[in-house]
Order: C-alpha cells, then structure tokens, then sequence
C-alpha cells in the first residue's frame, strides 16, 4: 500500500517499488504524488480508486522509467512538465500502460527506445509541445484503445528501427502528422481514426513500412496521407473524407497496395501517383472532389483494378508528364471536367465506362495511348478528343455525346477499330485540319451532322464501315486529295448524299463562326503592352522582352517540327524593394501563356515562411505543396536569399531542404513552370552558391536598378491621375528634390516610397481643406508643395 496518510503504507510509491518483492502489486492511494519514478522491479502499481484519483507529477526528469525486465501502471495520470524530457521513457524491458492519462511538454510524451516495449490499453495522451508516442526500439510494443489528442507535432511517430502496432485508436489535433514513419520504422495499424491535422495525417518516407487495415481520416487541412517509401505500403479497408488537399498522395517511387479505399470530399486531388511511383489499386472510390479525382504524373506506373470516379469539378482522371499507367475496368461519372484527361504520357485503359460530365476521353501532348472496350454515354462535350497525340480505341461504344463522338484534332493519329458511335449532336467522327488516322469495322449511325467528316489531307484509311440514319453525310470528304481512302462502306437512311473520293465531290468544308478569343490571365489588356507601359525598368524591359523573343522563336521551331534552341526559363530578379520585380513576373507569366509555352501563366508568390516547416521531412512536403499550385505558371520566391541564410527561425538546415528540394522540383517540371527568385543583389549571389545545382538552374539573372528622381515623381504623378488629382508645378518640383535627396539605402522602398508619399499628400491635403470654409472641385483635386512638406 502507498497513502498519504502517516503510518499506514508507504507515502512514496518509489519506496514501495524498493520494499516490494517481485511480481508484487502495490496500491496506490488517492493524491497527488511528486516524484520521479523508476521501476526497478517487475511490479504493478494500480490507483485504488481508478484513473483520475492517483497523479504523479514532475517538473524536472523523466516521470516513470522502466529500470526491470516488466513492469505495469494502471489508473495513473502522469504529469511532466519538463520541457527536455518525456514523461515516460522505455529503454528496456516491457512495461503495461492501462487506463492512463498521460500528459508532458517536452519533445514526446511517451518514449520506446533501444530494446524498450510499450503495451498501453484505454490511455489518453496529450502534449500541447511535442509528439504522443515515440518509438524507435524495434521491440516497440502496442496501442490498443488509446486516445491521443492536442499533440504540438506528431501523434504518433516510428523512426529508426522501431515497430509498433496501433488498433482501435483514436488520433486527432496534432499540429503535425497524425501518424510519422521514417527511417527503418514498421507500423501496423488497423481499426483507427485520425482526423484535425495541420500536416498529412499519415506520412510514410524514407525506408518504412505502414500496413493499415480500416484506417479513417478526416478533416485534414493539407494531405491526407504522404507516401514516399521505398518499402512496402498496404492499405486495405481505408477511408479518407473532407481532405482539403490531396487526399492519398504518393511520392519517390514508392509503390503502395491499395485495396477498397475509399475517398469523399478532398480539395485537390483524390489520389495522385507522382515522381516515378508505382504500386496498384483495386476496388477503390473516389468522389466529391474539388480538383481531380485521380492523378498520374512524372513517369509513374500504378495499376488500377475496379476504379469509380465520380463528381469531380475538374477532370476524373488525370495523366501527364511521362506517366504509364494502367486502368482495368474504370468507371468515371459524372465530372465536370473530362472524364479522362492524357496529356504528354502514355497508358493502357480496358473496360473504362464513362457518364455523364464534360469530354468523355481527352488525349493529348505527344501522348500515346491504347484504349479497348470504352463505354462513354451523355457526355456534354465530345466522347472522345484526341489531339497533337495517338489513340488506338478498340471494341468501344459512344452514345448520345454533347458534341462529336469522336474528334481527331490537329497532330492526332488515330486507330478505330470495331467501334460504335450512336446519337452524337455533332459528327459520329470527325478528322480536323492536320489528323490521320484508320477506322475499321466501325459504325456511326442517328447523329446530328455527318457520320464521318473529313476535312484534313492527311492520310485516312476507312475500311468496313457502317454509317446509317445520320442527319447529314455518310461520310462527307471536304479536302481534294488522294491520301483518303473509303472503302467496303455500308451506307444507308442518310439525309445527305456521299461524298467523298474525288475533288469534284469533295465540297469546301463549311465555315464555323471564330471563337471569341481566349481571355488572357489577369484581365484583358495585353500584358506586353502593359510591361512596356511600366515607368522606368528599361534595362529589365529590353532584358524581358528579349526572353519572350526567344521563347517565340523556340515556339515557331517546335511547330515547324526543329529542335528548340537552349534555354533557361527560370530567372533571378536582383535589386531593391519596391522596383517592380513582382508585376514584372505577372507579366512575363501572361506573355508566355498566350505564346503557349506555359500552360495558364499564373502567378504563385511564396516567401521563407511559405516553404520551410518546423519538423524534419515537413520543409519538402511543404515545399513540394506551394510548387505544384504553381505549375503551369510563374513561381515567383520574394527574398529567396533567405533559404541560404540562419534567419527565419527555423534554423539554416531547414531553408537548405527547401533549396534541395526545389533544385529537383525545377529539374522534373522544368517544361511547366518558370520559377523566378528575387532579392536583393549582394544577396542573392549567395542564394545561387547554396546549392551545385542551382546556380545552373537560374543562368540568367535580370537586375532593378533604382528609380530615378524623374521616373519617381512619375510614378506620384501614375498615382494621381488614377485617384483624379494633380500635382502643381512647385509640388513636382519639390518631389523631384526630395526623391534626389533621400538616402538609397536599404530602407528605401522605389515605388513603394512613391506612392506612401502620394498617400501622406491626400493625408495632408484633406487637413488643409477641411479647415476652409469654401472648396471648389480644382481645391480638391490639387496636390500642393504645402501637402508634401507637411507629409514627409
């Protein structure tokens, strides 16, 4: 017995674990105990009257370390408040936690290390600055029933070699991962919720493993879960609902099983398989995505087995960047996008069902894909698209498209055989100026327009057709030449005649209305001409403009089918604050949009805070995460100088792992993005030299001399004029003084000290005026020397 009470136990439990013979249970009475426990003994010390009657308490050291072979604690709420250490260290033996509350404000509440086994059962752990459990023994042990909630970073984490296995848990308001393996860790989890994370709920990187059967996350801000391991990944039985960001998202060629995983409600992404990853998913859906519901990228190769996609706002399936996949019965509904978009990759796709939603199947890019027994019904746009890219579609159905049934565009080589178009509003099939292609054993019958249209010169074989009932042509050949072949075609209950073969039949194609041009990003006027309209930043304009140049030619030797000269797309911008480098970078982004050598032309700015993380492994998901939201557009880094240096917080280390990891990101998206670093000029310089490979990266740096007194005073008179008033002379004047004046220094903000300047004169001016009785409109639209003085 251990009591407070004089003369009937122990007052302290360490002396009751010193007299007790092994394997004895020592009873713990009711108070609240300070000391710092070590278990020398197997002994199993219990609360006598049940969690929440017995506190240990420390303020300094480890609360409860396991000095024995075994030991057990049950009912105890343990309290540490020392900032180094756990509250509870395992570094060998077994020790039993059951019905605990654990607290602590250091790094990690509970700790498993070297040879060390936790088995805790129904425990509450909390830590408002650290992580819930540590494991890096490989004996780690078990949590079965255990709630861990509050945590400052991690819930639970796995490193080095430590195994652990997790069941019936409940994990949530981690301010980092809700579950971390890295290292050589192993995880089994089953039966768990985890939800309320500021980082992916469940990160896998480096060499471990994660094994997790019935695992349930929710409500995370960011990713759901991260996996970039090398070794084995399995989920099986797993969902994932309200994600605000990519709900599974795998990374550095790992290649997890995925078995009936199910995903509602993400921001981004439902799964995207990305940086040459592979693995498989069978039976698995996604839903209710904001963005797309699955995404391959960067040359991965997943297998998809019994994969439903559906109301998706963006496209249901997407494929890029050299990527291989392969989908076996596929169905995607209901996406307002394209069901199926392939752009610059390749893949194999059988037995895919498609309803509903924008495009049935988009192809693109360069791409090369094979596509058999494809089912698209009710698409709004065409069923099947195909453009600057091959397709072989075989033993496919296409009914009751919004548009074509099947468009071969300009570049496209496509390969119809045994297909079957049915009821499209626009032509069964149709081949674009510049397509070519075969269509063979096929029939196109009740559509709206012609049943196969050609109106290109390039090669086009069709063989053992069928085109019945169609509101125009069978098949309706707008080009003279002999490079198209029709032959053995069944044609019947067309409402126009053939026509096709030869140039007298062949009819000019008809002309459609032009399309109202695309809005350009930012608004509508020409961000050329804008650039050029900048005061100033001659040196940058004739800099920016040569790049854009370059990039035209590159462009126009890409479409006459030659290699395209070398260049760098991603810039450095170097100078003082306030000259403009920011509106520079939107502009450039939009000019190289309309080129169509970046794909929207957006502008991302990020700063410091924006890619480096407080944890190890989190600056890269950050990184990684801020850089994809700006891919096909400009990057833009303001003070990247920072990532080099040791201020911002978080330590030098961190800010270089942001560099490493853009240094790779730029290399593998470098055809999607231009990434443009700005800061200061000294400064920049030693940005470059953090990394080998970045100063090859950025091999071309553009520098913002500051205003002059003239081009300031323009800027205050740019300021006017959109705001309707007016400098008088001796204003003018006296500006063009003071900006001669003012020190150059680092505290000097160009542009930025034009228009605070600007603003104290209305400031100024509203208090002059406002003390005169009479005040015509020329009153209150004049800006006066009186005002500047005053201001400044």
């Amino acid at each position: 017995m251990v009591t407070q009470t004089p003369g009937q136990g122990y007052q302290r439990i360490g002396d009751a674990v010193a007299g007790a013979p092994h394997g004895a249970l020592i009873v713990v009475s009711p108070g609240r105990y300070h000391e710092n426990l070590v278990l020398s003994k197997p002994v199993t010390i219990t609360a006598e009257d049940g969690l929440g009657s017995v506190s240990l308490a420390v303020s300094s050291g480890v609360a409860v370390t396991l000095d024995a072979d075994s030991a057990a604690l049950s009912g105890i709420t343990v309290v540490s408040t020392d900032e180094e250490n756990p509250a509870v260290l395992v570094a060998r033996g077994q020790l039993g936690i059951t019905e605990c509350s654990l607290r602590a404000a250091a790094w990690s509440t509970v700790y498993a290390a070297n040879e060390g086994t936790v088995l805790m059962r129904d425990c509450e752990v909390t830590n408002e600055t650290g992580a819930g459990v540590v494991v890096t023994s490989p004996h780690g042990g078990v949590l079965d029933t255990c709630r861990l909630d509050d945590l400052g970073t991690s819930a639970v984490v796995v490193a080095d070699d430590g195994t652990l296995l997790v069941r019936a848990c409940t994990i949530k308001r981690a301010a980092g991962n809700g579950i971390c393996l890295n290292g050589r860790g192993r995880l089994t989890v089953e039966d768990t919720v985890v939800s309320d994370t500021r980082k992916p709920a469940v990160a896998v990187e480096q060499q471990a493993a994660l094994t997790a059967a019935r695992l349930t996350i929710s409500d995370v801000d960011g990713i759901g879960m991260y996996l970039a391991s090398s070794e084995r990944v399995s989920l099986e039985g797993c969902a994932l609902e309200r994600v605000r960001g990519q709900a599974v998202f795998v990374a550095e060629g790992c290649a997890p099983s995925l078995r009936e995983v199910r995903v509602r409600e993400a921001g981004e992404c439902g799964l995207h398989f990305s940086a040459r990853s592979g693995g498989s998913a069978t039976n698995c859906d996604i839903s209710n995505v904001d963005g797309v519901g699955v995404s391959v990228s960067d040359r991965s190769s997943p297998e998809f087995d019994y994969l439903s996609v559906s109301a998706c706002r963006r496209a249901g399936v997407r494929v890029t960047d050299g990527a291989d996949p392969f989908f076996r019965r596929l169905r995607a509904v209901g996406c307002d996008g394209a069901a199926i978009e392939v752009d610059s990759a390749r893949g194999t796709l059988e037995n895919v069902e498609i309803e509903d939603g924008g495009v049935g199947l988009s192809v693109a890019g360069s791409s090369r894909l094979s596509v058999s027994g494809l089912s698209a019904r009710g698409t709004a746009g065409a069923g099947v698209k195909v453009v600057g890219a091959a397709l072989a579609l075989t033993d496919s159905v296409i009914t009751g498209a919004g548009a074509d049934g099947i468009q071969a565009g300009e570049g496209a080589d496509l390969s119809l055989r045994r297909c079957r178009v049915h009821d499209s509003a626009g032509t069964g099939c149709l081949f674009t100026e510049g397509a070519s292609g075969t269509v063979t054993e096929s029939e196109f019958s009740g559509g709206k327009a012609d049943g196969i249209r050609l109106d290109t010169e390039e090669a086009v074989r069709v063989t053992n057709c069928t085109v019945r009932d169609n509101h125009g042509s069978g098949v309706h050949q707008t080009r003279p030449g002999k490079a198209i072949e029709v032959l053995d075609l069944i044609t019947s209950g067309n409402f126009k005649p053939d026509a096709y073969g030869t140039s007298a039949s062949a009819k000019p194609p008809e002309s459609a209305p032009e399309a109202p041009p695309a809005p350009r990003p930012g608004g509508s006027k020409d961000p050329l001409v804008e650039l050029h309209g900048l005061v100033g930043l001659e040196g940058v304009k004739r800099e920016v403009t040569s790049l854009i140049n370059l990039n035209k030619m590159a462009k126009r030797r890409q479409d006459a089918g030659l290699s395209a000269p070398p260049m760098a797309r991603h810039l450095v911008f170097a100078g003082a604050p306030g000259t403009g480098k920011t509106t520079v970078a939107r502009l450039y982004g939009q000019v190289l949009a309309q080129l169509g050598v970046l794909r929207e032309g957006h502008l991302i700015e990020v700063a410091r805070a924006d890619l480096v993380a407080q944890i190890i492994g989190g600056t890269a998901i950050k990184t990684t995460e801020a850089f994809n939201t700006a891919l096909g557009g400009v990057f833009f880094i303001d003070e990247a100088y920072t990532l080099s240096s040791s201020k911002g917080g978080s330590g030098p280390d961190f800010g270089r792992e942001a560099i490493d990891t853009l240094v790779k990101l730029m290399e593998d998206h470098r055809e999607d993005v231009v990434v443009i670093a700005a800061g200061y000029s000294k400064e920049m310089r030693s940005f470059l030299e953090a990394n080998p490979g970045m100063e090859s990266r950025f091999s071309r740096t553009i520098e913002f001399e500051n205003y002059t007194a003239d081009e300031l005073v323009t800027i205050v008179r740019t300021q006017c004029a959109k705001h309707d008033y007016r400098l008088d002379d001796g204003a003018a004047e006296a500006l063009f003084t003071y900006f001669e004046k003012i020190p150059k220094d680092g505290t000097f903000g160009n542009g930025r000290t034009a228009r605070r300047v600007f603003e104290r004169m209305v400031d100024r001016q509203a208090s002059r005026l406002a003390e005169t009785a009479s005040v015509s409109s020329a009153d209150l639209a004049l800006l006066t020397a009186e005002d500047l003085d005053a201001g400044l």
